[in-house]
């Protein structure tokens, strides 16, 4: 087995270099199915939602996820029925590594790693219009986000649910040369599937039943702006079709009516897999092809963490109550499924009372699943070890390692991880 796949901030901290590596299906009914590792996160299961899908009954709905980090590639077990083996170890974290051989079920995975290396522009830790960017992956999402709001561009933003993805095309639309022009949201799941497309395109009086005035439709009102589109893998195959002409021909046929011009760029969000949907025939593979131009992926807040205390403040600054160092911290711990929209209410709670109850969310009150409850008293024991060693020592980080019974280095590591500062 070789090297682990690595990761690692270039001098200046402005620049990710990446190893290039993927996953491999060499065994099971996928068996040939290849993913590239990358930025952002990848959730192996059998459920269509999943960024990697393995038709085997024997793999969970979401069996593993792999995450990157600032050391490398972890692979993380989801509370799987089969589990993760590796060789005869049954596992429920682990670094990946060039060569390594994962079973789900009656699926085999192998790690490959390609030789070469990418390097990502994160830019410095800051906001990006509403966005709050200090984390690793978010630096880079917003990076590339600020690059593509320059051009014409049709944007795809993907993301879980409450993880901004409006956000970031407010964030876009504010640094466009479009910014003097409408922003206009469009929810394609929030409309009756008969009016959809009067509600997109717009109708002339008298073209349906209850037609009784002309509409403009959302294309026509953001004309001379941005159109955000939220969860485009709601839109019907029907309507697909007209959609893609809009993005390519720049004309939309009203109901009714005939074709008109319009000048709109077009910004659309999914938290569904729409790669899956196309090989599932849900989703025209033109279309999704025209959206798939310009990804961006908005990580999870679990993979944020360090956005967390600054998403706090500016969310308790906004309705004026405190928050102690003892309730960020325990906000920071927690996995957040909803994410910024689940912290944000949150913070909401605490104008109502600042008891820890209130303010947290009900789920992060029992007991964890014991993997990650592991993980978190470790960590959180590491932090409270490492900081009363560096306290012994008077804050040399030589000293502290010695009492520590481990390298100099070793013990640096563990303070940049913890966020603790030195004297050396």
């Amino acid at each position: 087995m070789s090297d682990p796949i690595s990761t690692r901030l270039l001098p200046g901290g402005a620049r990710l270099l990446l190893d290039e590596a993927e996953i491999k299906v060499v065994s099971g009914p996928d068996r040939g199915l290849t993913t590239p590792l990358g930025l952002h996160s990848l959730v192996i299961g059998s459920s269509p939602d999943c960024d990697v899908v393995l038709h085997d009954g024997t793999v969970s709905s979401r069996h593993a996820e792999i995450v990157m980090t600032d050391r490398g590639y972890l692979l993380s077990d989801l509370g799987s029925k089969n589990g993760v083996e590796l060789g005869t170890w049954l596992v429920d974290r682990l670094p990946l590594a060039d060569g390594m051989k994962l079973r789900l079920g009656s699926t085999t995975l192998q790690v490959r790693r390609s030789g070469r290396s990418t390097e990502i522009e994160l830019g410095a830790p800051r906001r990006f219009g509403p966005l709050v960017a200090h984390s690793t992956k978010m630096r880079a999402a917003a990076a590339t986000l600020e690059r593509l709001a320059a051009s014409p561009m049709t944007i795809l933003i993907e993301g879980e649910t409450g993880t901004g993805k409006e956000v970031a095309a407010q964030a876009v639309h504010q640094a466009s040369p479009r910014a003097d022009g409408p922003l206009v949201v469009f929810d394609c799941g929030a409309q009756p599937p008969g009016l959809l497309a009067s509600a997109l395109f717009g109708h002339e009086r008298g073209a349906f039943t209850g037609a009784d005035e002309d509409r403009p439709g959302a294309f026509a009102e953001a004309s001379g702006g941005t159109l955000f589109l939220d969860e485009i893998g709601e839109l019907p195959l029907d309507l697909q079709p007209a959609f893609l002409r809009a993005l390519d021909g720049y004309d939309v046929r009203r109901v009714g009516g005939a074709s008109l011009r319009h000048d709109v760029r077009v910004i659309a969000a999914t938290n569904r897999n729409l790669a899956e949907m196309v090989r599932a025939g849900e989703f025209r593979q033109d279309l999704y092809y025209r959206l798939a131009a310009a990804r961006v992926r908005l990580p999870p807040l679990r993979e944020r963490r360090e956005d967390i205390p600054v998403l706090a403040a500016l969310f308790a600054e906004e309705i004026g109550v405190t928050l102690g160092p003892e309730l960020v911290a325990l906000l920071s711990a927690y996995d957040w499924p909803g994410n910024v929209r689940e912290l944000r209410h949150a913070i909401g709670r605490a104008a109502i009372s600042p008891e820890l109850a209130v303010v947290m969310p009900e789920a992060a009150r029992p007991l964890l699943p014991l993997p990650e409850a592991r993980r978190v008293a470790n960590d959180e024991f590491e932090r409270q070890y490492v900081e009363r060693a560096l306290a012994r020592s008077g804050g040399r980080v030589s000293e502290a390692a010695a009492m520590a019974g481990v390298s100099r280095q070793m013990m640096t590591r563990l303070l940049a991880k913890h966020g603790i500062r030195r004297r050396d």
